[in-house]
């Protein structure tokens, strides 16, 4: 961690002193001269009273403009990726659910898809982007958008731990419903190969076991078009906004 010195409270400390001497000076000429006008600056004028809500309201403006760049940006990115990225009935995949039911691509087909590659032991990163899927759920609802049919899957890339005992109590975890994926070794790379995620197995210090993967949510339209991405801490307006095209 970069560590802040006290360079700054030190130059503050000397400003401040030098602003004394010099006002002292000043008043001690005065006072030994009072026939010569002071040479201490008037103040500044202050500025209007409206001036600072004019700032505040230009600041927010800008703002909001620039939110709304980073958004259609990222919209046309998303237009330019879907155009050469495979529909959902192309990315062919058979995996087992928590409930120990084989299931495939076609089952999701009809109903708009949110797809995210993850393990149940992650530490950050897979809870956080559930939640906030579930987060933008419940907004959406209570604005008055019908995500009743709105699919959450969850593919798991760990396949030694994440058996479907251990996805059905990790999702269980969270307040909306959420379709577990898991499978043998090559099953996953394979979907993983598919969907163009990266998953590497890796240990930190103390022996756990951990893993590096892609950390966007996919989402596929009711016909199985691909419709974007929810990437890791998207600001929550961006995220509500894919929700609501996603489930029109």
């Amino acid at each position: 961690d970069t560590v802040i010195g006290d360079t700054g409270p030190r130059c503050v400390g000397f400003g401040l002193q030098a602003i004394i001497e010099a006002t002292t000076s000043r008043r001690m000429t005065s006072q030994n001269n009072p026939e010569s006008p002071s040479d201490i600056p008037p103040p500044p004028e202050r500025p209007p009273k409206g001036h600072h809500t004019l700032v505040i309201i230009a600041a927010g403006v800008l703002f909001a403009g620039l939110c709304a760049a980073v958004f259609w940006l990222s919209e046309r990115q998303a237009q330019k990726m879907g155009t050469g990225f495979p529909q959902l009935q192309e990315q062919a995949f058979s995996l087992t659910d928590q409930n120990g039911v084989m299931r495939s691509n076609e089952d999701f087909l009809g109903a708009p898809l949110a797809m995210f590659f993850g393990y149940t032991y992650c530490p950050d990163v897979c809870p956080m982007t559930l939640s906030v899927l579930q987060i933008a759920i419940d907004e959406l609802s209570e604005s008055g958008v019908d995500a009743s049919d709105l699919q959450v899957v969850f593919v798991t890339v760990d396949h030694e731990r994440d058996t479907p005992e251990q996805l059905a109590a990790y999702l269980s975890l969270f307040d909306m419903p959420v379709t577990g994926l898991t499978g043998d070794a090559e099953a996953l790379k394979a979907v993983q190969k598919s969907f163009g995620i990266y998953a590497k197995r890796v240990a930190d210090t103390d022996g756990v076991v951990l893993w590096d993967h892609s950390s966007a949510v996919y989402l596929y339209d009711r016909g199985g078009a691909f419709s974007g991405t929810i990437v890791f801490e998207e600001p929550a307006d961006f995220v509500r906004q894919k929700m609501e095209r996603l489930l029109r």
